[in-house]
């Protein structure tokens, strides 16, 4: 009993092939969901660097099996992308229609970015001259993309940015901030309980009034450029103080408040809050580059997403006796059905094992 593989019809769209959990030959395509834009990266490197197949069934390598956008898949074509299916799990992804049609749409979009690559003109590098084959177009494929997106030409985006701000203005909130100042006591030269008695000697004074903290981290901090910075962090926020220096921060409510010694991997840290800057919302000018960027980032994404689009909807011509016969062509014989094993002693549900590669 055959198992028929879905029809590709060339009269329609060709739909975008389902996501396949189960499989390590491609498993670069599992990290990513069958998106518009997820298409992309099949084309560049579900197959890189295709191998050789030994001996498959058929003797013409070169018959026709598919064609899209003026490019032509043949047996050979898919020899080569199946060798690279890990021997244990070739009778799997052989047995799966949806996985076999991946693969051929997937190998067709990769030969019409290739075509584009020599048509646009793309830097032909050492590397790529001195690909064959597969590999060749799959450096291609890549090329292309690059040139594509290097190319994409951006208009001006102001409007499109006020409008996006007035309509999610909740979005564009400037996060609750600080300024500090700090006193670094290094454990690299001196022990971690002789560096815990200068921290805490550094606190006392700081915390008595009687010497300005200035003068503090000038004399006990060990931070290389407090000649310059006076051990000043503006705009700190979570970027420059994180962990129990950014817990130790949080503490201090007032400006001019003084930490206790923060004890870290590199030292003992004392600080200062100098200011301390509530969560608010942004102005249209404060949030303009920010939306820009994201503005930007869509536009790109979406024409190139288009523009792989248009490559795989280009009408499709398909030999489906062909196509259904590369189950076969493996050594592959079909799965029986529950129902025949049960009326059967003889029959079994193990596929025959895949011819080994030469």
């Amino acid at each position: 009993m055959a198992v028929a593989f879905p029809s590709i019809d060339s009269r329609t769209k060709v739909p975008r092939p389902t996501q396949q959990k189960t499989r390590r030959a491609i498993e670069y395509i599992e990290h990513f969901s069958m998106t518009r834009t997820s298409i992309l990266v099949i084309a560049l490197i579900a197959f890189a660097a295709l191998g050789l197949i030994g001996s498959p069934a058929s003797a013409d390598n070169s018959t026709f099996l598919a064609s899209q956008g003026g490019q032509t898949l043949s047996f050979d074509d898919i020899d080569q992308a199946v060798a690279k299916v890990p021997e244990a799990d070739r009778v799997g992804f052989i047995n799966s229609p949806k996985r076999i049609q991946a693969l051929i749409l997937s190998l067709l979009l990769q030969k019409q970015l290739a075509a584009d690559a020599v048509k646009s003109g793309v830097v032909m590098t050492p590397e790529i001259e001195s690909a064959k084959g597969a590999d060749k177009i799959q450096l291609l494929a890549k090329a292309q993309m690059d040139h594509f997106r290097d190319n994409i030409k951006i208009p001006d985006l102001s409007a499109l940015a006020q409008e996006e701000y007035i309509a999610h203005k909740e979005k564009y909130v400037a996060p609750a901030n600080f300024d500090v100042q700090q006193v670094f006591v290094s454990t690299e030269s001196r022990t971690n309980a002789e560096a815990k008695v200068i921290a805490d000697d550094v606190e006392q004074q700081a915390k008595s009034g009687k010497i300005e903290f200035d003068a503090l981290v000038a004399k006990y901090s060990d931070e290389p450029s407090k000649a310059q910075t006076l051990g000043i962090i503006k705009n700190a926020g979570k970027r420059a103080v994180q962990g129990d220096l950014a817990t130790a921060v949080d503490a201090l409510l007032t400006p001019g408040s003084i930490s206790p010694p923060v004890e870290t991997a590199s030292g003992y840290y004392v600080l200062k809050l100098l200011a301390r800057l509530p969560q608010r919302q942004m102005s249209f000018d404060d949030a303009r580059e920010q939306i820009l960027e994201s503005l930007k980032g869509e536009y790109v994404k979406k024409a190139i997403a288009d523009y792989v689009d248009t490559l795989r909807n280009n009408p499709l011509d398909a030999d489906q006796d062909k196509i259904n016969s590369l189950r076969t062509r493996y050594g592959i014989m079909p799965t029986l059905p529950p129902s025949a094993g049960k009326s059967s002693a003889t029959a079994t549900s193990k596929p025959a094992p895949v011819a080994a590669d030469h």
